[in-house]
């Protein structure tokens, strides 16, 4: 069937009113946003101004059904102890995003590669590999950059882009049936596993390295986890987190020269973490600047294990 502009009707009298008023609740829609000023509203996590028309609950809505097609083609993980760790610093990282209108959901795929994505409506997934690899520290950067990208909008701007007006108008006005948000879930699915532009990977890094650091883990065990991916480039990688594009290289490279001034704009507004977890850097993986647990002071990773100002080891 012929896709119509918004607020055109068939001229055919055979349901007509149908499509009228299928045609008049999308405009009145659409007009709502835009007088409401909610299409075009600052989003903290880029910057700027941006024209956003998936809503929260539209996002909500097409992700739940595809967390319904991950939890039918995935296996989770029933280990309490992976799960539990997962939350605690999901919800860590959640209390200083910039985005905080959705509930967050985190969930352990059993899986044994080095993998994390997240769709919409804040379903953030972690393959039990990586869970079993990263320190805290390096776990929370991983969750950080999930969540930068849901903070970001980043799937918003792609549903938007890829779905067409009509259906998601359908979903917002809630006038779409069983078949639109299954078109929207099938679409969105592929739309995550496809990955992210190297702009918006970039920008999830500094997200995460900003998140982590002011829910009081160590922003530079984000450098680490990167050079250990960096030795699976070229390799079948799956799903977006480990994709080479951008390489690791680069994002290894950009966080170097940006997370001190990440650190500095982001202040010291540090309370999500409570307890104080110890190092497992080796000498060839560990960062070159590594952040004290305790006092918060950050310091050359290789020239020293233990912090000189209050004594707590740095490994």
């Amino acid at each position: 069937m012929r896709r119509l502009p918004i607020g055109v009707a068939y001229a055919s009298t055979e349901g007509g009113g149908k499509y009228m008023t299928k045609s008049f609740l999308i405009l009145t829609l659409v007009l709502s946003l835009a007088l409401s000023g909610c299409a075009t509203t600052y989003n903290p996590a880029t910057g700027r101004k941006e024209f956003i028309f998936v809503t929260t609950p539209m996002e909500v809505s097409i992700g739940n059904s595809v967390a319904s097609q991950i939890a039918s083609e995935f296996k989770f993980s029933k280990d309490i102890q992976q799960k539990d760790r997962l939350k605690k610093i999901g919800d860590d990282i959640v209390s200083v995003s910039d985005r905080k209108d959705l509930k967050y959901k985190f969930e352990v795929i059993d899986d044994e590669s080095l993998n994390a994505f997240t769709t919409p409506g804040g379903y953030i997934y972690v393959h039990s590999g990586l869970m079993e690899e990263a320190t805290d520290d390096k776990l929370a950067g991983v969750v950080g950059h999930e969540v930068g990208h849901v903070a970001a909008r980043h799937i918003a701007k792609k549903l938007q882009a890829n779905l067409g007006y009509d259906i998601l108008m359908n979903i917002a006005a809630s006038q779409g049936g069983l078949g639109d948000l299954q078109t929207a879930a099938s679409v969105t699915y592929n739309l995550v596993m496809l990955g992210y532009s190297r702009e918006d990977e970039m920008l999830a890094d500094r997200l995460g390295v900003k998140y982590s650091y002011k829910a009081g883990y160590d922003p530079y065990a984000m450098i680490a986890f990167l050079k250990k991916l960096e030795k699976k480039e070229g390799k079948d990688l799956g799903f977006v987190f480990l994709r080479s594009h951008p390489y690791a290289s680069q994002r290894i490279k950009m966080l170097e020269q940006e997370i001190p001034g990440i650190i500095k704009r982001a202040g010291a507004k540090t309370t999500a973490r409570t307890d104080i977890m110890s190092y497992s850097f080796t000498e060839k993986e560990r960062p070159l600047k590594v952040m004290c647990p305790k006092c918060r002071k950050i310091f050359a990773g290789r020239t020293t294990s233990y912090c000189p100002q209050c004594g707590v080891r740095l490994e």
